[in-house]
């Protein structure tokens, strides 16, 4: 680690189901379970602080596994638990291995647990939340979850389906870069319009940031066959594209992720992924590693 910076680790860059999926047999899904390298965990990321402390971003069904990777890279001696555990949203990636913290399969006490007043209350209600020490957050205000950690974590309200809870996007703020944290979201017209900006570079400059990792969920809106995606909302990597164009000088990094099943960019052999490349922009990968 490098002295003085932060460490992120991506541990899932998948949409909510992973690659495989339960029941599919797209060439995606088939290929994963004949080869287990390509096996891909519902997005997460940690974060190490400069006082050696680790941050959990997302908690999905891989937990068990993306943790103990996590602590390989780290080149501890065990599988360490993380410090603090915050979300994005109560959709069901983002959540569904908070309860292997309970006394079922960990059973652990009072980790501090960053979400949103209606995250908070959507899983209070179903009991999953006995293990933690609450903190509810408060829109883009800055918070460092624990002392001397070296970076400072910003929750962005972005919009996105919100039947269960509302929605955020992260800001993951170290000393000398930062990084925006966003796999969920509905569309960039909502986005943009909530955050008072026109374009996606210009928000990206008001929110003052060196990375930005962002919902790739769905290549083109043809991606699962006819079936009507209104139900399930978000802005295709095609759609994005457009948006932004061909990378130039002065830019920041993005990254595409969140990636559903059957997105072609899983393959990194795939036109669709030499598209994204040849403009500038870059798909993400699972044990990636950003400095702040």
């Amino acid at each position: 680690m490098k002295s003085g910076y932060i460490e992120l680790t991506i541990l899932g860059i998948a949409q909510d189901g992973g690659v495989p999926q339960m029941g599919c047999s797209c060439h995606n899904c088939v290929a994963a379970h004949l080869d287990y390298k390509l096996q891909r965990n519902p997005v997460s990321c940690g974060v190490k602080g400069v006082d050696g402390t680790l941050h959990l971003i997302e908690v999905g069904r891989n937990i068990a596994h993306q943790l103990n990777s996590w602590s390989e890279m780290n080149k501890l001696d065990i599988i360490k638990i993380p410090n603090t555990v915050s979300i994005t949203h109560t959709h069901l990636g983002h959540v569904d291995g908070i309860g292997q913290f309970g006394k079922e399969v960990a059973n652990l006490k009072k980790i501090p647990f960053y979400a949103s007043h209606s995250s908070i209350s959507y899983l209070e209600n179903k009991g999953l939340l006995s293990s933690f020490d609450i903190n509810t957050v408060i829109s883009a205000k800055k918070f460092e979850p624990s002392l001397d950690c070296g970076f400072e974590l910003e929750f962005i309200m972005v919009p996105h389906r919100d039947e269960n809870s509302d929605t955020h996007a992260i800001v993951v703020r170290g000393a000398n870069k930062s990084l925006l944290f966003l796999p969920d979201h509905d569309d960039w017209h909502q986005t943009l319009q909530k955050n008072n900006c026109k374009t996606i570079k210009e928000w990206f400059k008001i929110l003052k940031i060196d990375y930005a990792l962002i919902d790739g969920t769905f290549w083109n809106e043809g991606e699962l066959g006819g079936r009507d995606m209104s139900d399930i909302p978000h802005p295709t990597i095609t759609e994005t594209l457009e948006h932004l164009g061909r990378r130039e000088e002065g830019d920041l990094e993005v990254y595409f992720f969140h990636l559903n099943h059957t997105n072609p960019v899983l393959n990194t052999s795939s036109k669709e992924t030499a598209i994204v490349n040849s403009l500038g922009w870059k798909v993400l990968s699972e044990k990636q590693k950003f400095f702040l």
